[in-house]
């Protein structure tokens, strides 16, 4: 059982950012079979071959913007779509409602309020693009604050690569402090401070309601560090660290193989496969979720 912290259908409904990005960053759009299928019936059968019980998908809501020497599109996936989604196949699926921090396509905090209406039960965004701040900027704390009011969880963009205009925006220091401002607040670090990778598993140890979810970033360096560090339990990493494919950013069935081949203490792999997965979003006594992962 898997649930994928970070997994996204590619139906037409939610547009056609992740195709974009795949040619123009990944260049990865032919060798992804989601864009050759884009049903969510085609989804789920290719997500369960992988082992997939329930895919949760941060779309987004962000104007475009140029990093680096990456133009990234606009995100513009329609969080009604996501809530109907969310409503015909929960269980499978938990859809993230995609909030624009810079309040350029909606207001952001009256979105999230609809959000929760809805019946989506977390919220991700991409304050480095929009508009375009570290986590910790006051400008945001509105937005934590309504996240507290309504119970939801956050899954803020923190990678260094494509999060922001420099890599500072990854530093887990921005993290840490929004953690100490916010107790209450669960947040899921997505691509998990990338490159920051050890002080992020330090962050995540320092507080309740941190929880690390490295993705495809594993891979790329220091996969040695996250290893030690969930075996270990190092700053709690075994009870923080949530799985996460990337899909469709990356092909789906290659992450998951080379993940499950690490070295992993076996009980240590319910835990950052669904156990904290639940927990972060607090799940645990749902009774859809608590029948499908019953232990």
């Amino acid at each position: 059982m898997i649930i994928d912290m970070r997994c996204r259908p590619t139906i037409p409904e939610l547009g056609n950012y992740f195709a974009e990005v795949s040619k123009k960053v990944f260049h990865s759009y032919d060798s992804i079979k989601g864009f050759k299928n884009p049903t969510m019936e085609g989804f789920f059968e290719e997500i369960g071959e992988c082992g997939i019980t329930t895919a949760v998908a941060p779309y987004g809501n962000s104007p475009g913007i140029k990093i680096g020497r990456h133009v990234m599109p606009a995100r513009t996936a329609s969080n009604d779509v996501m809530a109907d989604l969310n409503r015909r196949h929960w269980g499978k699926f938990v859809g993230v409602a995609g909030i624009d921090a810079g309040n350029v396509y909606h207001s952001a905090l009256q979105e999230i309020e609809r959000c929760a209406k809805l019946g989506l039960r977390a919220v991700f965004i991409e304050p480095g693009r929009s508009p375009g701040c570290d986590l910790d900027d006051r400008r945001l704390y509105p937005i934590y604050e309504k996240c507290v009011e309504l119970d939801l969880t956050l899954m803020p963009q923190t990678t260094g690569v494509l999060g922001g205009r420099n890599i500072d925006y990854a530093n887990p220091r921005h993290l840490d402090q929004v953690a100490a401002d916010f107790p209450d607040l669960r947040i899921i670090a997505g691509h998990c401070c990338y490159p920051y990778g050890r002080e992020a598993i330090v962050v995540g140890g320092r507080h309740e309601n941190v929880y690390l979810s490295p993705d495809d970033t594993v891979f790329r360096l220091g996969t040695e560090d996250w290893i030690k560090a969930v075996n270990m339990n190092l700053h709690d990493c075994q009870n923080k660290f949530i799985f996460a494919s990337a899909y469709p950013a990356r092909p789906l069935k290659g992450v998951v193989d080379a993940f499950l081949k690490l070295s992993w203490k076996p009980e240590a792999l319910p835990k950052i496969l669904y156990k904290n997965a639940l927990r972060a979003l607090k799940l645990e006594e749902d009774p859809v979720f608590k029948e499908m992962y019953a232990a």
